[in-house]
């Protein structure tokens, strides 16, 4: 005859195996899924600690689940489901926060985490406040400003050497037709890195002033010149000739007021800084030419040695 408590020790082991337990209030649950399962670890958030605004960024969220968790990330209250996040900031604020929620698939036990992150924002709109542009042989300040949070480092480029320890001024003094012929500023963000720049032009000359043109101009022929300087920005250039003043880097000249044949006249021609105001001058001396291609004045030199001769010929040959 089977022994009751041997019966009795059969059916609890295989209740237990089974998984089926009886509770104090007479409901089975069923504990063979849960076996393994655990609550998710604290969540991770991956990614920069601050963002800029206009530059895209990214975030990952990670933890240990088992089974794999669910994940939802988002950005100050606004989460999708998903653990990765890629946005960019449109809009200046302090600062933002990134909040990651890992949710186990079957005890729906969930583990949250928040990442605060610094918003930067710049540099930009870089510029420099000061003269137009640099005039050589005189001092003179800049200020440079630029949009930057929280804040900007600012170096000072004139030409090709970088200048320190100047901030977002500086004072100086450029030589004369110097080769440093560009004043840059540069604004650094002092948490990022990124910069930007914003440069000036050096104003120099007019230096090497020349006229290049024919020396012999026909009466009633039109002849071209033209006038070159060393001259930055662009030089205005005046001409004056016979009593007229002309403008333009380029002179269209007709010999036809000059009254005396053997004579040379004189062009010249004017170059001035249109910032700086500094002007220089060339000339150059023009002569009529004949219809055999001489000057006139040399024509009525030859004609008068020729007489000069057959004179002394005629003088000779009488004797």
């Amino acid at each position: 005859m089977e022994n009751p408590h041997t019966r009795l020790g059969l059916s609890l082991l295989l209740a237990f195996l089974t998984g089926a337990v009886a509770t104090r209030g007479g409901e089975i649950s069923d504990r063979a899924e849960g076996v393994g399962s655990h609550a998710p670890s604290k969540p991770t958030i991956f990614g920069p600690d601050f963002v800029t605004v206009g530059v895209p960024c990214s975030y990952v969220c990670l933890a240990e689940c088992s089974p794999p968790c669910n994940f939802t990330l988002g950005v100050d209250g606004k989460s999708s489901p998903g653990n990765e996040l890629s946005f960019t900031v449109r809009q200046w604020v302090e600062s933002m926060t990134i909040e990651c929620t890992a949710r186990d698939t079957v005890s729906k036990d969930a583990s949250v985490t928040a990442k605060t992150v610094q918003v930067l924002a710049g540099p930009a709109n870089v510029s420099i406040n000061g003269p137009e542009l640099v005039v050589p042989g005189s001092k003179q300040s800049f200020l440079c400003y630029a949009s930057c949070r929280p804040s900007c480092n600012f170096t000072w480029r004139f030409g090709s050497r970088w200048l320190g320890g100047h901030g977002n001024e500086i004072s100086i003094t450029a030589k004369k037709l110097a080769k440093e012929r560009t004043l840059t500023c540069k604004a650094i963000n002092s948490v990022s890195g990124l910069y930007a720049m914003a440069s000036l032009n050096v104003a120099y000359g007019p230096s090497d002033v020349t006229i290049k043109g024919p020396d012999y101009v026909r009466p009633g022929k039109e002849a071209t010149f033209w006038c070159y300087a060393e001259c930055s920005p662009s030089c205005a250039y005046l001409w004056f000739v016979d009593g007229h003043t002309m403008e333009g880097q380029r002179l269209s000249y007709m010999a036809i007021t000059i009254s005396d044949r053997t004579k040379s006249d004189t062009i010249l021609c004017e170059a001035q800084n249109i910032v700086s105001g500094q002007a220089k001058s060339a000339t150059k001396a023009v002569s009529l030419e004949g219809p055999y291609g001489r000057s006139m004045a040399t024509r009525a030199e030859l004609t008068l040695g020729l007489l000069l001769f057959a004179l002394t010929l005629v003088s000779v040959i009488l004797l």
